[in-house]
């Protein structure tokens, strides 16, 4: 009988944990391969909402949890906590010793994840190369693109500028994105059930009223442009503030500025009152889903607005650099981070409302074809040459 094939997937935050939920399904039905998850990064830490739990309350078994975020949330514990994942991951490698290596987009824990799988001679497997984008995490993209030897972008776009980065055009396929996988399966219900579940019902005693419009607000650092995350924060919750929508609003990554920006969201909280603005540590993919689909328009730099808002027709505002040059909808308004042009750009979606539905990432299948693959792509080596 065929030994099956390890694989070890690693998932280091929330959103990147919608990229990677089905595939890891798939690994898990099929008889060739069998199930390696490594969990570490942002799930772990209840200031970023502990994720975690939501992963154990899907069922996967976790083989490893990895402490390795250095706490400071600036260049150097981002970088220091880049090398302490390598230090780490090497050891979970050498103690599971995986056939292969799936590591999800553009995360300093990803890029530690991909290096120290391609030191040890692993087959190395990403997902979503091939995009461009703003911030550090392009950078970190291409460069796991180099160590990596499967590739599994999520665009004919992406695809092709991998080949032209000289990966070989026989380990690149274009699958679409696993996140979608999630979107076309999920039942959004009503808002009225959306608003009565307990994760989204205030803690505080306000109310979410259903009969209402309300905003989805996601803003994240930018980690090349450090030092101005909290001016950058306060511009969009002063826009936030002046459409008088009620306002669901999660809390930023742990990218270097992530403090900046919550210091930005307590101090605009305590200087101008809460009023419509509800804050939550961390959804559910499906939840957020959800949230997403009955959202009267999204707001911030989220890498959701660009690739999945489109799968709903949803309207988005994406304000600043982090999203640059990302495929997107005609759904997706770009702008600065000036409270008037943030609050114009708003009413101007509101006014437009749903835009017609537009699958750029893919048809929801891309979890199963990955499987599939990596049953039976070679592993003769992880010795790779720049394909001319």
């Amino acid at each position: 009988m065929k030994e099956k094939r390890k694989v070890c997937v690693v998932t280091g935050s929330r959103a990147e944990y919608g990229r990677v939920k089905s595939i890891l399904e798939a690994i898990q039905e099929h008889p060739g391969l069998e199930l390696i998850l490594v969990v570490t990064g942002a799930h772990l830490l209840r200031k970023y909402g502990e994720s975690v739990l939501e992963i154990e309350k899907d069922g996967f078994p976790i083989a490893e949890k990895v402490y390795l975020i250095v706490e400071g949330e600036n260049p150097l514990t981002m970088t220091k906590s880049t090398g302490l994942g390598i230090i780490e991951l090497a050891t979970v490698y050498d103690k599971y010793r995986p056939d292969i290596v799936v590591v999800p987009t553009d995360r300093f824990e990803t890029l530690s994840a991909a290096i120290a799988a391609a030191f040890m001679n692993i087959t190395l497997v990403h997902i979503q190369g091939g995009e461009t984008s703003g911030t550090i995490d392009e950078s970190i993209r291409h460069a796991i693109t180099k160590f990596t030897n499967v590739h599994f972008p999520a665009t004919e776009q992406s695809r092709q500028r991998l080949i032209r980065m000289g990966e070989d055009p026989a380990t690149v396929f274009n699958v679409g994105c696993p996140a979608t996988d999630l979107l076309v399966r999920v039942d959004p219900g009503t808002r009225e059930e959306l608003f009565k579940h307990p994760d989204v019902v205030p803690m505080d005693g306000r109310i979410l009223h259903p009969d209402r419009p309300y905003l989805l607000v996601v803003q994240h650092p930018v980690t090349t442009e450090f030092g101005k995350g909290y001016e950058q924060i306060q511009e969009t919750l002063f826009a936030v503030r002046e459409t008088g929508l009620q306002s669901i609003m999660l809390w930023p990554n742990p990218d270097a500025g992530s403090d900046e920006i919550s210091l930005g969201i307590r101090r605009f909280i305590l200087h101008h009152g809460q009023e419509n603005l509800f804050l939550y540590r961390n959804f559910s993919n499906e939840l957020f889903i959800r949230l997403m689909y009955h959202a009267a328009c999204m707001v911030g730099n989220s890498s959701a607005g660009i690739r999945e808002a489109c799968y709903f027709g949803v309207p988005v505002v994406n304000i600043g650099s982090r999203q640059n040059n990302r495929e997107r909808g005609s759904n997706v308004m770009d702008v600065w981070y000036e409270r008037k042009k943030i609050c114009e750009g708003i009413q101007r979606q509101l006014a437009v409302g749903r835009y017609p539905v537009e699958m750029i990432y893919g048809d929801g299948t891309a979890g199963r074809q990955i499987a599939e693959i990596l049953s039976r792509i070679p592993l003769d080596g992880t010795q790779k040459r720049i394909s001319y």
